[in-house]
């Protein structure tokens, strides 16, 4: 799987109707307050719910953790029991260890163009997203003090891997609440983010994150296959 497929592309339920005249100065002026929020974010921290749907399961799987992100370095995924589960996204590899079974596996992704601050929308600029989606301001009620951003694929390439992304943001600080990205299948996946710590020094054990010797590392990313509980 690409790093697109997943962040892009980590980043609309019911679309709504084509923006018109009187909307889009609103809409421009949200995309560059987004913007401007999120190159003042160096580093950032907060707790996740991801809820995770798949189409061939009836109950989707839902688990908690918390997030740690460095500017556009990398992303990080620290899951709480009983998952025994740490993520690692970085702009060249994808790394999934689990700390208990003393495994890790690794997905080399390449460098993409303008990487920087490209982590599902967390860090990732609107203008830079408009490359690759049409960008609606519509109305939700699912999450209170937020705008409700509909992105839906413009280029073919992301036309082929997913219907949609949406984006909650947060009035005040103008950062993401909550996230949601739909696959070409209808799987889908939900990031909603606690209080977010922004600027803050993250744990050595983040910022240094190496896996510990003598664990072996497969050449594979079973993360994004069917999970089952």
């Amino acid at each position: 799987m690409k790093l697109t497929h997943l962040l892009l592309p980590f980043l609309v339920l019911l679309l709504g109707p084509p923006m018109t005249a009187q909307t889009m100065p609103e809409l421009k002026e949200l995309v560059e307050r987004f913007d401007a929020a999120q190159a003042k974010v160096d580093t950032l921290q907060a707790p996740f719910t991801l809820t995770m749907r798949r189409s061939m399961l009836k109950t989707p799987t839902i688990t908690k953790g918390t997030l740690y992100l460095q500017g556009s370095d990398f992303a990080h995924f620290s899951f709480a029991s009983p998952e025994d589960l740490v993520l690692h996204l970085t702009p060249k590899a994808l790394i999934s260890y689990s700390p208990g079974a003393k495994e890790a596996e690794f997905l080399k992704i390449g460098v993409i163009k303008n990487h920087n601050r490209k982590f599902m929308g967390l860090g990732q600029k609107l203008s830079f997203l408009g490359e690759y989606f049409q960008i609606g301001l519509g109305q939700s009620k699912d999450v209170a003090g937020t705008y409700f951003l509909m992105l839906t694929p413009r280029t073919l390439g992301m036309k082929k891997r997913m219907q949609s992304l949406y984006i909650w943001v947060d009035r005040e600080s103008n950062l993401p609440r909550q996230l949601q990205w739909v696959e070409r299948s209808g799987d889908s996946w939900q990031l909603e983010l606690g209080t977010l710590q922004v600027n803050q020094p993250l744990p050595q054990s983040v910022s240094n994150f190496k896996l510990p010797g003598g664990v072996p590392l497969r050449s594979e990313f079973s993360f994004f296959a069917t999970r089952k509980k």
